[in-house]
């Protein structure tokens, strides 16, 4: 299985972490499952071969939107598998798919039922015929900056994230906006289907892995102290960070481990 990380246009960055090629055309990670972790992150997953297999109900179609999710979830390659995923910080999701974060939370939509399935036909098409991830990333920051919603809601909710992400602390974050913490709630809800307390726990799960995973930073960094970061393990991941140490890791979780600056922003996201 070949794996590939490239940032987006920096134009991006407050929107999009990354965008993350896997491809596995002989088939050789076909029957072993990969979990995915919970995260603060959407994704936007667009097949340039034979779409993976999914635990969801809409199935593997060719496009389609993963919203924020709050639980583990696995998913299977096999031969032909060759496919981008567009990693979206919680703005991202909030200015691609407006009001759509309760609908898209834990679960797969089929993104020609957002767009329309001839859009979503020629993104893929267009996409499949770039040749490379390099000229598929340029292709992916054109359409992005295209596509982009502005309006007061969804930018003063791009600059809420910001505040939560370097402070920590909602109640800051909604005077800095000057709403109340219910409004502040309201607009998470609505555009990224979370409150900012809950998104602010995915992100503390997830750094903390990725600093198990990789040996980089303080796995307990967030956490009143171990006993509290073994709870939200277990919440989230459904295993203590102990116990994670000690399990066999998928191919990916290894390549996070041996190529450290691999995944953006601290993002570890696989088992």
């Amino acid at each position: 299985m070949a794996f590939l990380a490239l940032a987006p246009h920096t134009t991006l960055s407050p929107q999009v972490l990354g965008y993350w090629f896997i491809e596995d055309l002989e088939g050789s990670y076909e029957g072993k499952p990969i979990r995915t972790t919970p995260t603060a992150a959407a994704v936007l997953t667009l097949n340039f071969g034979r779409p993976c297999g999914s635990e969801f109900s809409a199935g593997a179609p060719r496009a389609s939107l993963l919203g924020v999710q709050s639980r583990p979830r696995s998913w299977s390659s096999g031969e032909g598998c060759s496919f981008v995923m567009v990693m979206l910080r919680p703005p991202g999701l909030a200015r691609l798919f407006p009001s759509t974060g309760l609908e898209s939370r834990d679960d797969l939509i089929e993104l020609g039922g957002l767009l329309g399935d001839g859009p979503a036909r020629r993104l893929c098409d267009d996409l499949a015929a770039a040749g490379t991830p390099r000229r598929v990333a340029d292709r992916l920051d054109a359409w992005l900056l295209q596509r982009m919603r502005m309006g007061g809601e969804l930018e003063r909710l791009e600059r809420a994230w910001a505040t939560l992400a370097r402070t920590s602390r909602v109640s800051t974050t909604a005077r800095g906006m000057g709403v109340s913490t219910r409004q502040l709630e309201r607009w998470f809800r609505a555009h990224v289907g979370c409150t900012p307390k809950q998104l602010l726990g995915l992100d503390r799960v997830q750094a903390s892995l990725h600093a198990t995973q990789t040996g980089q930073g303080d796995p307990l960094h967030g956490f009143s102290d171990q006993a509290h970061q073994i709870r939200q393990w277990r919440r989230y991941l459904g295993v203590t960070p102990g116990r994670y140490e000690r399990r066999k890791w998928s191919i990916l979780a290894e390549y996070f481990a041996q190529a450290r600056d691999a995944a953006p922003d601290g993002l570890a996201h696989f088992f």
